[in-house]
């Protein structure tokens, strides 16, 4: 195990054929502007035109005002970006993102956490921020073949926390894929990860009885998976076939992540997802320099295929753990009711949102600050 300094850089011939390959693009013509069969024409040629007209400069400076680091954890390689708190006894906290995200969906909330007392908070409320990529996301090395579970990154992550850094203990947050894993985290290693934090997770059906709420929610999986969960199936059963068209596509790129983006973003005043335009293209550029788009759809597959991934209902973890439940996505997620949550962790705290959406880190970012700051608290006096 040894960490060491690193400096993330996109590959310029990769954004050179990128370039070419977009002034190239064949969008394929749709009869409608509306989104009920998938992404529309217009819209998916205005996005391939900004990307055109992206400043990957720009960008590349954005990456280098952060401190970043490469982990190596048994055979593999992991990117860390680690961000000191500013305050008197900062409390570390580890993010993990999910898909179609990366760590570019923490830059805005990363300085409210790290120094509060800049953002209008209280210093003394301050964390050391560290944000790891998924193995086979962006920056970091590939998986072993066939990806890691969940319950592996959990090992890797607290690895990386307990013998990397250094830390006796710490607490975690996470959403979607970032929400699994930091759920296992809990469990596996309750001795370090004093408390965690989950924004909207997903949770599998226990077994019956079920209540009329819970009976309701996964009546609304259901029937959002049969109109809205063909990319997991897709993901999660032939993801190479995918990703191969992804790969050597970057129309294809951006038509797959910018409609999940633009349907599972909260929607702001103006009526656009609160997942900025240039966070997008940003995006779309990192997992097109870096070649991970195949490799980063294996977590899906790996949880359908290796069977050491599931949480136990009616069996809850003992670490403290606070939900938030974040809403106004253009495509409504269902939203799991409290007593669900409770068969798999002992919730400390419970809210719901009507904004925030599956990337609030992006959309609310100081809510989501105040949520973690107000969740973790409580630990910093045992410390």
């Amino acid at each position: 195990m040894r960490i060491e300094g690193f400096r993330p850089q996109l590959d310029a011939v990769a954004l050179q054929e990128l370039r070419q390959r977009l002034a190239r693009s064949r969008v394929p013509p749709t009869d409608t502007d509306a989104w009920e069969r998938g992404v529309p024409e217009r819209w998916l040629a205005q996005l391939i035109a900004d990307w055109q007209a992206f400043d990957t400069g720009e960008f590349q400076s954005l990456l280098d005002e952060f401190s970043h680091m490469r982990a190596r954890v048994g055979e593999l390689d992991v990117h860390v970006l680690r961000q000191a708190g500013a305050g008197p006894s900062p409390l570390p906290l580890m993010l993990t993102h999910g898909w179609p995200g990366s760590f570019c969906e923490f830059l805005r909330l990363i300085p409210l956490l790290s120094d509060p007392a800049s953002h209008g908070g209280d210093a003394a409320d301050a964390f050391t921020v560290v944000v790891p990529s998924l193995p086979g996301f962006g920056f970091s090395g590939p998986p072993p073949p066939g990806g890691l579970t969940a319950n592996a990154v959990a090992d890797v992550w607290n690895e990386i926390m307990v013998d990397g850094f250094g830390y006796d203990q710490y607490v975690a947050h996470g959403s979607d894929l970032g929400a699994g894993v930091t759920a296992r985290l809990a469990r596996k290693h309750p001795e370090t990860v004093v408390g965690i934090h989950l924004a909207t997770p997903g949770l599998a059906p226990p077994p019956k009885p079920w209540s009329e709420s819970e009976a309701k929610f996964f009546g609304e999986v259901e029937a959002w998976t049969a109109e809205e969960g063909g990319y997991a199936h897709e993901h999660a059963t032939k993801p190479f076939t995918l990703g191969a068209a992804l790969h050597d596509s970057p129309a294809g790129l951006a038509a797959w992540i910018g409609e999940k983006v633009r349907a599972w973003s909260s929607v702001g005043t103006d009526g656009e997802p609160a997942f900025t335009r240039d966070l997008l293209l940003a995006t779309l550029t990192l997992y097109w320099a870096t070649g991970t788009i195949a490799s980063s759809l294996l977590p899906y597959w790996a949880h359908r295929h290796i069977q050491d991934d599931s949480l136990s209902a009616g069996d809850p973890a003992a670490t403290p753990t606070s939900v938030s439940i974040f809403g106004g996505e253009r495509v409504p997620f269902p939203k799991p009711p409290r007593e669900l949550a409770e068969r798999y962790f002992s919730v400390t705290s419970w809210a719901e949102h009507e904004r925030g959406g599956h990337f609030p880190a992006v959309s609310e970012p100081q809510l989501l600050a105040v949520t973690l700051r107000d969740a973790f608290r409580p630990f910093r006096a045992s410390r």
